[in-house]
């Protein structure tokens, strides 16, 4: 995937030997102003690998596609994701509606599939069976 856009902010990436690619995460000096940390945590520097290293791997690996074919994948992963904004008086079980809390649910209930793959827990029961 890599390549299929500008890089202006040097986004770097590296082969994880079990995770597959990953975009190396942006640090926030620990010692900066309250304010300068708020921001940087803020920037898109450091949420867009955030946001990249949560995508499932079939996502993140992909090679040899246009940049249609990688949004209509995106497309496809991402809406089988709820959307639940926070409303009072409702209770969500993310904590917020993030890409990245949501995939964290998801991963927490033992799903860690994509849209038209069985889930880690169908597998199972279809070994027991």
């Amino acid at each position: 995937m890599r390549g299929l856009c500008s890089n202006d902010i040097d986004l770097r990436f590296h082969e994880h030997q079990r995770l597959g690619q990953l975009c190396n995460m942006g640090r926030v000096h620990p010692r900066a102003l309250t304010r300068v940390k708020t921001l940087k945590s803020n920037s898109f520097s450091i949420h867009g690998p955030a946001l990249f290293n949560s995508l499932p791997q079939h996502l993140r690996a992909l090679t040899n596609v246009t940049l249609d074919q990688f949004k209509a994948r995106l497309d496809q992963f991402l809406q089988d994701l709820p959307d639940e904004p926070h409303l009072p008086h409702y209770h969500s079980r993310a904590p917020t509606n993030s890409i990245i809390d949501r995939l964290a649910l998801r991963r927490a209930d033992g799903d860690f599939t994509h849209p038209g793959e069985a889930t880690h827990r169908d597998t199972g029961a279809q070994h027991r069976a």
